[in-house]
């Protein structure tokens, strides 16, 4: 279970990469280890991270702003590991 919750986790952060041209869509499932059907959902949620991002108008707000918005998007994943108290 966990090597599945990592992977998807995986999959949140490549996709935000593909979502702002950094990677392919294809390098993005690639490097988190996921086909195209298991990849939807986290490159949906890397949408979300990317939308939230564009509201802010300077680089360093996006900067600032990035962890808080990709955790917010992880959260489901890490609470399942337990021991970390979330």
């Amino acid at each position: 279970m966990a090597q599945k919750n990592v992977k998807n986790m995986m999959g949140v952060l490549s996709g935000v990469f593909a979502h702002t041209g950094h990677l392919s869509k294809e390098e993005a499932m690639e490097l988190a280890g996921m086909d195209e059907a298991e990849f939807k959902t986290a490159y949906d949620k890397a949408a979300n991270v990317v939308k939230k991002l564009e509201s802010y108008d300077t680089a360093a707000e996006k900067y600032d702003k990035f962890s808080e918005h990709l955790w917010e998007e992880l959260q489901e994943y890490v609470k399942k590991f337990g021991p970390f108290g979330v």
